[in-house]
């Protein structure tokens, strides 16, 4: 093994200025988010609307801003006509919390004096301060609050979204005029990097789209109060690694087993569970060849860090973030022997 591959050769000093860099970082991220927040954003929007602008521009030829523009155009069009819907949704649940508390109630009640296991009956009163309409309100009025905070910065948004696509188009040209001897070598860890970045953000995307169109479907089926609204949080809570599928399912199957009998719930719970796994066990890989290859006790402890730094958008945009830091990583030589730290199944050379 070579000497730059040996921990002990690490200097302290070294050590030192990485432990400075990464408080610095960490107090940057808590402080700047207004600022650091509709960059990342907008960050993952370039990549996730880089091919088909590409796609389009090579069709109706013209400047890049133009296809870049008519995409911009249909998303903000579509956040529009889904964020009305979800709004007058989520109102709709909100007026029918009363009568659900009750049919809770209700149905808790009849569970305790009709269900006996060998002589011992259920104390449901745990449940109903565990569990409660009324938290299950909160949550999802929180979660579409902290949204609605986020679209004051959408102007914040398209303007770093603008100067990427500047940069996308004019960045190459400068590296081949200052650096004309790595020329080569930058352009195709860029390539690689943009790549992969580009290729799990429209995968990420894509799957959790599909799923949350499935389970709009079986939740308006079913007759499940505020189901556009669940599926939306299906959509976002995709983004979160093995507790966002749970949180997903969670108060829907909870809501289910108010209002349906007990058949028809459990059919419910089946279908959603079986949504998850199709979407998320089999199309997925099939779709990105490959499943996410960050430890899990990594893309945790990410997870935790962003969601503590900037809350429930943070935990969402956790894990693209963890893929280009990691992609970062391993685009040098010098800092690969840490994206393999981070890797779930790490290659050496």
């Amino acid at each position: 093994m070579s000497d730059e591959g040996k921990l002990s050769k690490l200097k302290f000093n070294t050590t030192s200025n990485i432990a400075i860099l990464l408080l610095i970082s960490v107090l940057a991220i808590v402080h700047l988010e207004s600022i650091l927040q509709p960059l990342v954003v907008a960050i993952l929007l370039f990549f996730l609307i880089r091919p088909p602008a590409q796609w389009l521009e090579e069709k109706m030829g013209g400047h890049p801003f133009m296809a870049y523009g008519v995409l911009v155009g249909i998303i903000m069009a579509f956040l529009f006509v889904v964020s009305n819907i979800l709004f007058s949704n989520l109102q709709s649940f909100t007026e029918e919390v009363p009568v659900l508390s009750e049919e809770l109630r209700k149905k808790l009640l009849w569970f305790e004096e009709n269900t006996t296991i060998f002589g011992f009956s259920f104390d449901t009163s745990e449940v109903t301060g565990l569990i409660t309409v009324e938290k299950i309100e909160s949550f999802a009025t929180n979660l579409v609050g902290s949204l609605a905070s986020f679209t004051a910065s959408l102007v914040t948004v398209l303007i770093f979204l603008l100067f990427i696509i500047l940069e996308a188009e004019t960045l190459p040209k400068r590296i081949k005029a200052a650096y004309p001897a790595d020329v080569e070598r930058i352009t195709e860890l860029a390539i690689s990097s943009s790549k992969g970045i580009n290729v799990y953000v429209v995968t990420r995307a894509s799957v959790a789209f599909g799923q949350a169109i499935l389970a709009a479907i079986i939740l308006y089926f079913y007759g499940i109060p505020g189901w556009f609204l669940w599926a939306c949080i299906t959509f976002m809570m995709d983004f979160i690694p093995y507790v966002g599928a749970l949180i997903s399912l969670l108060f829907p199957i909870v809501l289910g087993l108010i209002i349906l009998s007990p058949g028809s719930a459990i059919f419910l719970i089946i279908l959603l569970i079986a949504n998850q796994q199709l979407w998320g066990g089999v199309i997925e890989p099939q779709i990105a060849g490959k499943r996410l290859d960050i430890s899990p006790i990594v893309l945790l402890l990410l997870v935790a860090f962003w969601g503590w730094a900037w809350g429930v958008l943070g935990m969402i945009l956790g894990v693209p973030l963890a893929v280009i830091m990691k992609l970062t990583l391993e685009s040098d030589p010098r800092t690969r022997p840490i994206a393999m730290m981070l890797s779930m199944n790490p290659k050496s050379d």
